[in-house]
C-alpha cells in the first residue's frame, strides 16, 4: 500500500490517541500511523490556519514536522504511570528532555504545588526512570539527597 502524499506531523502519542484528538477535524488529515512507543505521525496537507489548528491539536503533548528534533514523550519514562505523566505534562513537562533539564527534584515541586496529595513516590520513580533504573533500587542515601534538593529548592 502507497503511503499518501503530504507533510509529516510528529506527536508524543499514540496513533489510536491521536486519531481520536483529530476525530472531526478534516483539514488535510490524510492518514495517522504509529511512529514508535507513544508516538505518531500525521500525514496532512494542511498549510496556514489549519496547519495551525492541527499543531494546537497537539500542543500539551509536543509536536514537530521533524521526527528528530521531537523529545521522548514523558510517557516513555520508566516507573511513570498515565497519572504522573499526565501531572508532569500539566506543568510543562512534556518530553524526557524536559525533566532531564529541570532534574527529579524541581520537577516533583512543581507538580507538588499544583497536586498538593501528591506522594514522594513521585519524586522516587522520576529519579529513578531518570536513571532507567527501577524506582525502588534508589538508596537510602539518594533519597535522602533529592528530599534535601526538594526542600532546598
Amino acid at each position: 500500500m502507497v503511503d499518501p502524499k503530504g507533510s509529516h506531523l510528529y506527536v508524543n502519542l499514540s496513533a489510536s490517541q491521536s486519531r481520536r484528538r483529530l476525530k472531526g477535524f478534516g483539514h488535510g488529515v490524510r492518514k495517522v500511523q504509529s511512529a514508535g512507543k507513544n508516538r505518531a505521525v500525521v500525514i496532512h496537507t494542511a498549510t496556514g490556519r489549519h496547519l495551525e489548528e492541527l499543531q494546537a491539536k497537539f500542543a500539551d503533548v509536543g509536536s514537530s514536522s521533524h521526527e528528530e528534533e521531537l523529545g521522548q514523550p514523558i510517557e516513555n519514562l520508566r516507573n511513570l504511570g498515565p497519572t504522573s505523566a499526565e501531572w508532569l505534562r500539566e506543568v510543562g513537562i512534556i518530553t524526557i528532555s524536559d525533566l532531564e533539564r529541570l532534574g527529579p527534584s524541581l520537577a516533583y515541586r512543581l507538580v507538588k504545588q499544583r497536586q498538593p496529595r501528591t506522594s514522594l513516590n513521585l519524586l522516587w520513580a522520576v529519579a529513578a526512570g531518570l536513571s532507567d533504573r527501577d524506582w525502588r533500587e534508589l538508596t537510602d542515601e539518594e533519597k535522602a539527597r533529592f528530599l534535601r534538593e526538594f526542600e532546598e529548592g
